[in-house]
Parts: structure tokens; C-alpha cells; sequence
């Protein structure tokens, strides 16, 4: 969860109260059954059968605009089988449970609401996401940034690089791919955290921007049209739910924790 962290760290600098209360839920025909009325599903085909496109989706959602539909596919029948099955390691197996669905705990996720339940399905498709393209891109095929040595100078003979160009170029090349890969894990964890608090407090939208567009506190306060003393409020509640983002703690609407600036 490394993305996740990178974001939520600039907004979880403060502490929690460490008992939250969990949203209410009940078990009914043996199924989790949240506050808002949301059945959870017992396992991963009744995930499927109900919500056949939200890996799909998930996966164009965070892929660039310009990735082939053929590699969509794959990640997305890769996400799949990584829910349909937990590793034979797995503690979870010692429970007798098999696929991912199955470890959602709604005393452990704070409820079993339709937001909990998908936030949790959706930290796991990201994390096993940045796994899967940090693995693909240390394999020199799938590199994106790969390209013709022979096509690079009328100096090099077709077909042939000596050791003196790789060398030179090698570390470049390399700093440049972790650069754009940090890039995007960056604006992936940035459409989740986003994605989060239009879930639990839009109104901090507004906020999440002004904080994006200034370095303090007065030009911020000054861009929403609001004081410095209520943009403060409002950034300690972002800060929060930061933290919340995080650890999956639950988001208390409607408290004012206070900083020290």
C-alpha cells in the first residue's frame, strides 16, 4: 500500500482516536447486511454473479487513456483470478476461506456498507495492480520505453551497440522509467483518495484543490472565498480523513479535530 501511504501522509499528520465506532450491521441468511441495506457477497463467484464489471471498470479507470484494449483485458482477467483465489500461504486459509471476498471483516473495515465493502475490494485491486506493473516492467519486453538502437545515430552500425553506448545510456533510461512509474502509481493513488473523500465528505473536494493550487494556508483560504481559521478546520478534517484512507478507520462526519499550526 506504498501509493496509498505516499498520499494519505500529507493529510494524516495528527492523531486518531483509536475505538472507532463501526456503521451498524446485521447477518441475515448468512450474508453481512450494512446500514445502507448492502448484502455483502459470501464469496467470490456471488461477487461476480452480482457485479460482473466492476474489476473491468476498475481497470480502465486506472489505465492510461492510450493502453490497448488487448492489455486491458489482460489486466483485468489478471485482477480476477488474483480475487477468485488466495495464495496456498495465506493465512486466511487456516479460516477455510479461499478467495479474497471471503477475508472482508466488517468489525475489522468499520461496517458493511456498500463503501466498505468496495473500498476494501478496491485497496486490494490496487495493490495487487502495482505489484503486477512493477513487476512487468523490470521484463525488457514489456518496457514501454524500449526502442531501436539501431535507429538512434548514423554513428551505430545496424543491429550492433557496443558496451560504451550501454553503459552510457542504460542508467538514463532506467531513472527516466522509475520516474514516469512513480508518476502514475502517484495519480493512482490520487483518483482513490479522491475517489474516497467524494464518498464520505465531497464538501472537502473544494479543499483537496485549493491545497493542490497554493503552498499556504492564506491563498488557499483566499481562493475558497473563506477564512484562513475555517480553511485550517478544513484541512485537519482532510487530514483525517487521510488517516482514515489509510488504515481503514471510519470517517466520524461531523467532528472539527483541531491542529496545532
Amino acid at each position: 500500500m506504498r501509493a496509498n501511504t505516499a498520499v494519505a501522509e500529507n493529510f494524516a499528520n495528527f492523531s486518531v482516536e483509536k475505538r472507532l465506532k463501526t456503521d451498524s450491521f446485521t447477518i441475515v441468511d448468512e450474508h453481512y447486511v450494512g446500514h445502507d441495506g448492502f448484502v455483502v457477497p459470501n464469496d467470490f463467484r456471488e461477487f461476480y454473479e452480482r457485479f460482473p464489471q466492476h474489476v473491468r471498470n476498475w481497470v480502465g479507470r486506472h489505465v492510461d487513456k492510450c493502453t490497448p484494449r488487448q492489455d486491458v483485458e489482460d489486466w483485468t482477467q489478471d485482477l480476477l483470478a488474483h480475487l477468485c483465489c488466495l495464495p496456498q500461504t495465506s493465512k486466511y486459509r487456516e479460516a477455510g476461506k479461499t478467495d479474497i471476498v471471503q477475508t472482508f471483516d466488517p468489525h475489522r473495515h468499520y461496517g458493511a456498507s456498500s463503501a466498505r465493502f468496495f473500498n476494501y475490494i478496491n485497496l486490494c485491486l490496487g495493490n495487487r495492480f502495482r505489484t503486477m506493473r512493477s513487476t512487468r516492467t523490470k521484463d525488457a519486453i514489456w518496457r514501454s520505453g524500449n526502442f531501436s538502437f539501431s535507429g538512434l545515430s548514423d554513428a551505430i552500425d545496424s543491429g550492433q551497440v557496443d558496451d560504451e553506448f550501454c553503459h552510457s545510456h542504460s542508467e538514463h533510461l532506467r531513472e527516466g522509467r522509475e520516474r514516469q512509474q512513480k508518476q502514475h502509481d502517484a495519480r493512482l493513488a490520487l483518483a482513490e483518495f479522491s475517489d474516497f473523500v467524494r464518498r464520505e465528505d465531497s464538501s472537502l473536494l473544494r479543499a483537496m484543490e485549493a491545497i493542490a493550487a497554493t503552498a499556504t494556508p492564506g491563498p488557499a483560504a483566499e481562493l475558497l472565498g473563506t477564512t484562513i481559521g475555517e480553511f485550517c478546520r478544513m484541512r485537519s478534517r482532510l487530514r483525517q480523513l487521510g488517516r482514515c484512507f489509510h488504515t481503514g478507520a471510519r470517517y466520524r462526519d461531523g467532528e472539527d479535530p483541531t491542529e496545532d499550526d
